[in-house]
């Protein structure tokens, strides 16, 4: 028998299960905001990294990042989405060619650039959902992990 401080395994699978519903349960958009708001998550730790200069945390926060805006250039297609697809193509690709700078040249002035970038993209996203749903948006932004318990971004529809 082991003794020891009790486990936090179960508030730990409470939360998961809490928030994997939260995904389930929102809309298309609603996941988009929360692909945002893990994005921005993981620039704010790359950055944090970057300045005590723990190289393999940036590096790690960073892939995280590229990997929910490349799923979500996945979701878009420009050809039968439209001008707002393509407009989305566009910017996810512009992104992610910059996230790659964050690697190169390990610059948290990067970091906050992208951060800005796609609070400005969720910003216009909420305020469409509000359009949408006659619901004025919530301001400030809620982080939530997009990622399943597997790691991956829950699957949904796609954008466009």
């Amino acid at each position: 028998m082991t003794y020891g401080p009790p486990s936090n395994n179960g508030q730990r699978d409470g939360a998961q299960q809490y928030m994997r519903q939260k995904i389930e349960q929102a809309s298309g958009v609603e996941q988009v905001l929360m692909l945002y708001d893990g994005a921005v998550k993981f620039l704010m730790v790359a950055k944090e990294a970057i300045a005590r200069g723990d190289i393999e945390a940036r590096s790690n926060a960073n892939r995280r990042a590229m990997e929910i805006v490349a799923y979500l250039l996945d979701m878009v297609n420009p050809e039968t989405g439209g001008e707002a697809a393509r407009s989305l193509f566009g910017i996810y690709t512009s992104l992610l060619k910059r996230m790659m700078q964050v690697d190169f040249q390990n610059n948290a002035d990067i970091c906050d650039e992208l951060v800005a970038n796609i609070r400005n993209l969720r910003t216009g996203m909420a305020q469409a959902l509000a359009a949408q749903s006659g619901v004025k948006p919530a301001t400030g932004n809620v982080v939530a992990s997009p990622a399943s318990e597997s790691g991956e971004p829950a699957r949904r529809n796609a954008v466009a």
